[in-house]
């Protein structure tokens, strides 16, 4: 796979909205994403326990098509644990009103180059990304950290709320332990605290204990 020589720097694109994002793994402490679409991702890098770090704009590559050679950025070049290791992975990110008829073709070109060296560059969309309210959940949760680590007589609280029920609801847990639903969201940011964020997040949310917490 042959690099281009230097990576794209956001900071001189023009009319280009340019977001800045509080990263805890990205590459630098404020990763600069193109667009709202690449900052919502950073959640999902953020939140998943398999990625080690990631970085927005990567060194870029070059590939083929038949009308000659290209060059190409992938939007995040992702870090990742497996079961034999670590792999990098590659993102496009891109919402579906951009992906024209022919977006396959060219975008198996630009597949080609990484994969030949072990590096998959997988297609996320908007309608992932976007999907509530899991994105709401994770924002919610990701501006917990602000509250830093929760201190050890408040997990000592939360353990023993918990010592005879296997679930709770939010709102019984504050009550239980009287917290505030701002340091609930800072019990599951620091994973003492577990929830579905593919359920509504509030009072009534259903709640578990992390037994690794």
């Amino acid at each position: 796979m042959q690099h281009i020589s230097k990576r794209r720097d956001l900071n001189k694109l023009k009319k280009k909205t340019i977001c800045k994002f509080p990263s805890i793994k990205g590459d630098v402490p404020v990763v600069l994403a193109e667009g709202t679409l690449e900052k919502d991702f950073c959640y999902y890098l953020e939140f998943d326990d398999d990625v080690i770090e990631y970085q927005c704009q990567p060194l870029g590559y070059y590939y083929y098509m038949e009308d000659g050679r290209h060059s190409y950025t992938p939007d995040f070049k992702v870090q990742v644990k497996t079961d034999s290791g670590i792999a990098i992975v590659y993102y496009e990110i891109k919402e579906r009103k951009y992906l024209a008829d022919d977006f396959s073709i060219e975008f198996e070109a630009k597949q080609w180059p990484p994969q030949n060296v072990g590096i998959e560059l997988i297609l996320v969309d908007d309608l992932f990304i976007r999907q509530q309210p899991r994105l709401s959940n994770l924002k919610r949760v990701y501006a917990a950290k602000r509250r830093e680590q929760p201190e050890h007589s408040l997990i000592i609280k939360v353990k023993e709320a918990f010592h005879h029920f296997e679930s709770m609801s939010a709102q019984d847990l504050i009550n239980e332990a009287d917290l505030s639903i701002g340091e609930i969201y800072q019990l599951i940011f620091f994973k003492v605290l577990e929830a579905d964020f593919d359920e509504p997040f509030g009072p009534e949310m259903i709640l578990w204990s992390n037994s690794n917490g």
